[in-house]
């Protein structure tokens, strides 16, 4: 595997906030099955559900702290979290806020590539000032021009978020899902 830099210029990482929320969320989840299991309130069947979850957020948890990162090189961009993914920078054409995705490229032939660390809210396109995700994706569309003999987008913005509604109604069925199959 090839190393992947984690210091200098055109790397971007999820908002400090958005890396506290998830330390206090998980510190909190941590904490409240912790304390469910030491009380013997808990069904076997529980038990190795929230021990399962328990797991995956130990080690979910550093990464997304840590790791999780989308590199800009001369020639690739890379996407780092639990693997590393390089799309070579000539590949990308577009970029577009996707719910639930973050910041998405669309490459030459139709396929997309997201980086969820930095998206636009639904109503970032409405900001006077460019947000992180508009001038990531601007660095991004940029090199990928000059790479392909182009000329670079000069003042690029990121699309106003579409497919909200769509997004709801499926996070709602999931979570209906989750709530039949976890309920008692």
């Amino acid at each position: 595997m090839t190393e992947v830099r984690s210091t200098g210029d055109n790397i971007w990482r999820p908002s400090p906030g958005h890396r506290l929320s998830g330390l206090l969320v998980g510190a909190a989840f941590l904490a409240g099955t912790t304390w469910l299991a030491s009380n013997g309130e808990l069904s076997l069947k529980d038990k190795i559900l929230f021990g399962a979850a328990d797991i995956t957020l130990v080690i979910l948890l550093p990464v997304m702290l840590f790791r999780w990162r989308m590199v800009l090189d001369r020639d690739a961009v890379t996407f780092v979290f639990l693997r590393v993914r390089r799309v070579p920078i000539e590949e990308i054409v577009d970029a577009k806020t996707v719910p639930r995705d973050g910041l998405t490229f669309v490459l030459r032939d139709g396929g997309q590539e997201s980086f969820a660390g930095l998206a636009n809210s639904a109503w970032g396109h409405r900001r006077t000032t460019p947000t992180r995700a508009d001038n990531a994706a601007r660095e991004v569309l940029c090199a990928a021009a000059a790479a392909r003999g182009e000329i670079p987008p000069a003042d690029f913005r990121l699309p106003p978020m579409r497919a909200l509604k769509r997004a709801a109604v499926e996070g709602g069925i999931w979570a209906a899902l989750v709530a039949l199959f976890v309920g008692n």
